[in-house]
């Protein structure tokens, strides 16, 4: 018996651990003197490894977010096969130019455009046509609350569109989208700009005559959201014009976006057949076997991944277990639920502390305790099955087991997106889906008893 036991080094724990139980009562008689957490001798221990604690899931849906103030406009309509239909549009005002240049009399208007700048971010299929319209604002844009201005603001426009354009833009490479506008309204500025109207002599009385701009694209457009870059200045309504003295020779004058706490995306979403219908203002905490058997993440539109262990605590319960090795929680994406075109992974996810409460705590830090721990996606480009976010969350873990009343505590997931705001989405399925689903690893000393 004893060459025996110096033989087993490995024991997989099953679907829970009375097994782990009647094999150590073998062993001996007597128990060791330790304590949890303590690393005893040797001789004393062995190492065993668990798949089997359940990992539970679901969606924490917020019903409204501040998206005023970024320097990242999301632009466009699509339509995901698990998340229902996400559409997304910009707001923004415009001022005029530091400085108006003379305009001689004798210069004649041209046309009138906006100039868009994409930063390479998109979600979606970008394969098809789209037609984008830019209207002026009706109203001048004003805080919803807490001064602040949400994913659901809205502000009126002008019934007819300024411009409309019906174009393919390309996933990458666009340095910008020139989209021209209404002569009247391009007539109408180039006359002020002229004539130094005092409507165009500062920011303040600009704004007062041209409350701004939305740009959408049309209702029914589902093909991809794209990333526009709207730090001050990227996005202009441009006035050409162009003169004729001394000799003919084109001109224009730029007014410039603003960056500033007025500018917001509105990101609406029909999520019909989803499970994820919110309750109560706030926060819905929504059960994957509500959802389809599905939970998912997606911050820009307000879905939260949560994870919770309830099972855990089960583990104290084993008086010959004394200590957490390591644990390893692995995150796979649903199968098929993401591809290299339209619906890309994130590039990176991070965890935050939680509770029942749904609030968000203290990030998850790496072995050094300095660093936030971050994850990349594997993918597994042959047969498209093992992909997964592997999380060394030992400290954590050892945390929970040594904290009283912690069944209900859990991780947020996060992610960080390439470029501001994004339509980044992550979708897991649980337990009871056929398929791969997420999963905690863990390891632990044992007594040989």
């Amino acid at each position: 018996m004893q060459q025996m036991n110096k033989n087993i080094c490995m024991m997989r724990l099953k679907k829970s651990f009375l097994p782990i139980l009647m094999l150590l009562i073998i062993y001996s008689c007597d128990r060791k003197d330790i304590s949890f957490g303590t690393i005893p001798e040797n001789n004393y221990t062995n190492i065993v490894y668990t798949d089997t604690i359940g990992v539970n899931i679901s969606t924490v849906l917020t019903d409204s977010f501040a998206t005023n103030g970024d320097t990242v406009f999301l632009l466009g309509k699509y339509n995901d096969p698990y998340l229902g239909t996400v559409s997304a549009r910009p707001f923004f005002q415009l001022t005029v130019p530091a400085a108006i240049p003379t305009i001689p009399a004798t210069a004649k208007f041209d046309s009138l455009s906006l100039i868009i700048r994409p930063n390479d971010y998109y979600y979606g299929d970008t394969s098809k046509y789209q037609t984008i319209y830019v209207y002026e604002l009706a109203n001048a844009i004003n805080y919803s609350y807490n001064n602040q201005l949400y994913n659901t603001s809205d502000v009126a426009v002008k019934s007819t569109p300024l411009g409309i354009k019906i174009m393919r833009i390309k996933p990458r490479g666009y340095d910008s989208v020139l989209i021209r506008l209404q002569d009247a309204k391009g007539a109408e500025l180039f006359s002020k700009l002229q004539q130094s109207a005092a409507v165009i002599s500062n920011e303040t009385e600009f704004l007062n005559y041209f409350h701004g701009i939305s740009v959408a694209f049309g209702n029914n457009d589902t093909t991809a959201v794209y990333g526009i870059n709207a730090k001050a200045g990227n996005i202009v309504m441009r006035v050409h014009y162009h003169t004729t003295i001394p000799y003919p020779e084109d001109q224009y004058i730029d007014l410039p976006s603003l960056s500033n706490g007025f500018a917001f995306n509105q990101v609406l979403t029909n999520r019909t057949g989803t499970g994820l219908v919110p309750g109560t203002t706030g926060r819905t905490e929504i059960v994957s076997a509500n959802a389809n058997g599905f939970s998912f993440m997606q911050p820009g539109t307000g879905l939260t991944l949560k994870m919770t262990f309830p099972t855990l605590s089960s583990i104290l319960n084993n008086e010959n277990v004394v200590k957490l090795m390591r644990a390893e929680l692995l995150i796979r994406p649903a199968s098929l639920s993401f591809d290299k075109n339209k619906y890309l992974l994130p590039q990176q996810l991070f965890l935050k502390q939680t509770d029942e409460s749904n609030i968000e705590g203290s990030n998850i830090m790496d072995s050094t305790g300095y660093n936030v721990l971050y994850a990349s996606p594997v993918t597994d480009d042959i047969y498209g099955e093992n992909n997964y976010y592997k999380f060394n969350i030992t400290s954590y873990i050892n945390q929970l087991l040594n904290t009283t009343g912690s069944s209900n505590k859990g991780l947020f997931v996060d992610n960080i997106p390439a470029s501001g705001a994004n339509a980044d989405r992550l979708v897991i399925n649980n337990s009871a889906h056929s398929g791969m689903h997420s999963q905690l690893l863990l390891s632990f000393m044992v007594i040989n008893r």
